[in-house]
């Protein structure tokens, strides 16, 4: 057999024992004589010829070319599988080939995907979960509608940042590199954890409603909000928001939750419940609207006004 064949076979069963090893024993399973034969996209094609469709791969003897039995199936799928001028358009229908042999025949098993519109869907009401990230409150997690919401404090992650802090400057000062070195990992193993910990809670929150939707702001904005913070609260303006972020969407994607960016501007200033946007309406965690006097907690405000939020971050 040619290399690309043999490579194949050699993927697909690495692949295959890990997903059949028994944990209990180590047994590794047996393939069996007549496993079929794996031809991956790039090593077959076919061709039309007075008629007739032919479908081609790689072999030993180079590359055969053997005539399609003209089913009912075929003639209504493996016309996507033709190229169209001199360029292979339709690669992205095609997956990998299996040539195996039943009886004295032989077949050929092709996958692909090809799109079709779906006729009636069923309508499914969203439910949107706004995710305000900032210092004060490292998250504020809230649903509009039902008026539910939960608060994490930055109190934990100031502690944390204080702490090592303070032991890099007395390891500074003792010349201890690496226990410098230590500590540096040691904080960022704390940072994984919570973060951890925390994505799981918020994306918690959300799977206790119907069909729900996380909204998340972009980052570019929520450091810029340190300036504004007493200097106590700046100890987590170095907090991994990044990577909370990438845990919240890992997790959610393991619930079926989607994860959607939307854009930061205005959140913080703008009313959930009239739309009034106004610099002074926020005043520290005290958010109250000078045109309609609606009165609330400042970051529950912007976490609400985010899972109302319709314009995508790009």
């Amino acid at each position: 057999m040619k290399s690309c064949i043999k490579n194949e076979a050699i993927r697909r069963a690495k692949k295959e024992v890990p997903n059949y090893r028994n944990k209990l024993t180590g047994e590794i399973p047996e393939f069996k004589s007549n496993q079929p034969i794996s031809i991956n996209n790039q090593n077959w094609d076919t061709r039309s010829k007075n008629g007739k469709w032919y479908i081609g791969f790689t072999s030993s003897l180079g590359k055969c070319y053997l005539p399609v039995v003209e089913s009912s199936e075929a003639i209504k799928y493996f016309h996507y599988f033709e190229k169209k001028q001199g360029k292979d358009e339709n690669r992205q229908f095609r997956g990998t080939i299996q040539l195996f042999r039943k009886g004295r025949e032989w077949y050929i098993a092709i996958p692909f995907e090809i799109s079709s519109e779906i006729k009636n869907p069923e309508y499914k009401a969203e439910t949107n979960i706004g995710v305000d990230l900032g210092l004060r409150h490292i998250a504020v997690v809230s649903e509009p509608v039902s008026g539910r919401r939960k608060f994490f404090s930055g109190k934990k992650v100031g502690y944390i940042r204080r702490h090592f802090r303070s032991l890099r400057k007395v390891l500074g000062k003792n010349k201890a590199l690496r226990a410098i070195k230590a500590a540096g990992k040691k904080e960022r193993r704390c940072i994984k954890d919570y973060n951890r910990k925390l994505a799981k809670e918020i994306v918690g929150f959300a799977c206790e409603f119907q069909y729900p939707v996380i909204k998340m702001e972009k980052l570019s904005d929520i450091r810029k909000e340190c300036k504004t913070v007493k200097h106590a609260d700046r100890t987590i303006h170095s907090w991994a928001f990044y990577q909370l972020q990438e845990y919240i969407k890992e997790k959610a994607q393991k619930h079926g939750i989607p994860v959607v960016m939307v854009e930061a501007k205005y959140t913080s200033q703008r009313c959930f419940i009239c739309g009034h946007i106004e610099k002074g309406n926020r005043n520290g965690s005290k958010f109250t609207c000078k045109s309609c006097g609606y009165k609330s907690h400042a970051d529950l405000n912007a976490s609400r006004n985010i899972a109302a939020s319709t314009v995508l971050a790009v």
